[in-house]
């Protein structure tokens, strides 16, 4: 009998390892008091609940102002952020943060760069109407020693010239590091999935995580907080390159009469 209980006390404290990956691309919407029902101060605390309960690893977000930085990593004290403000390179403007799980992963190295042919500072690029970042890190799993590459960014909304050369410097920046492990490319694209941009990163070798053999939720990632829509426009995307998806699922649950963002959040999980 006691032998029993040794073996049971044995089984039951065995860590667990080799989880599957969990990502997630969310445009929370910035900061805006004109927004009424919708504004961040009603869904402020749904945000952070949806993260914690999804259990991501590593998620980047979109159109994040300091005041939402300095929130979110008041209530996410098991994540690590990295990231800075568009607008000066510290805490002015948008913010295309990535955060991830300290327990699971090491930050191995970091980064942010314009979307612009000066890459290096403050600034806008070809027919961009603001400034646009692309916020990186090189993480190392504490579990299996594996290396992740992450990139996020948020594409401009108006310059058709921005989104096509802003591909060609994120590809330029990925080759220049020399990663051959797990690569992945994430954020709000503002394009569908058949325009030139998007279809760029499929060239450059990556896999649409939209292709993953379970899919849940609608197709479309932007909804405008209207509600009852038919959601059709996919502009939120997270590539793979040297990895595959396992699921993919867009969060589109309604609460207290709103929806987390004005942009589904996209979960991908990982083989």
């Amino acid at each position: 009998m006691r032998q029993f209980l040794i073996f049971l006390f044995f089984v039951g404290t065995v860590p667990v390892v080799g989880q599957p990956t969990k990502l997630c691309t969310f445009n929370i919407r910035f900061e805006n008091p004109k927004d009424g029902i919708h504004q961040w101060e009603n869904r402020k605390e749904s945000a952070v609940n949806f993260i914690k309960i999804e259990q991501i690893d590593v998620i980047g977000m979109q159109e994040v102002l300091h005041s939402q930085i300095q929130y979110l990593e008041e209530n996410l004290p098991d994540y690590q952020r990295v990231g800075v403000g568009r607008d000066d390179g510290k805490t002015q403007g948008e913010y295309s943060p990535i955060f991830f799980r300290k327990n699971k992963y090491q930050l191995l190295d970091s980064g942010t760069f314009w979307l612009s042919t000066d890459r290096t500072q403050p600034n806008k690029g070809w027919d961009a109407a603001l400034p646009r970042v692309c916020t990186w890190v090189k993480l190392l799993n504490k579990e299996d020693q594996d290396t992740l590459l992450l990139l996020n960014t948020h594409f401009d909304h108006v310059g058709v010239q921005a989104r096509i050369k802003s591909v060609d410097v994120m590809v330029e920046v990925i080759n220049e590091m020399n990663h051959h492990g797990k690569t992945v490319l994430m954020g709000d694209f503002n394009l569908e999935p058949e325009k030139e941009p998007v279809q760029k990163v499929i060239a450059a070798g990556f896999t649409d995580s939209y292709d993953a053999p379970i899919k849940l939720g609608p197709k479309g990632t932007y909804n405008a907080f209207q509600v009852g829509k038919k959601y059709e426009r996919r502009i939120d995307y997270i590539f793979l390159k040297g990895t595959s998806p396992k699921t993919y699922k867009v969060n589109s649950m309604l609460i207290n009469e709103t929806f987390l963002s004005d942009h589904f959040p996209v979960i991908v999980e990982l083989n």
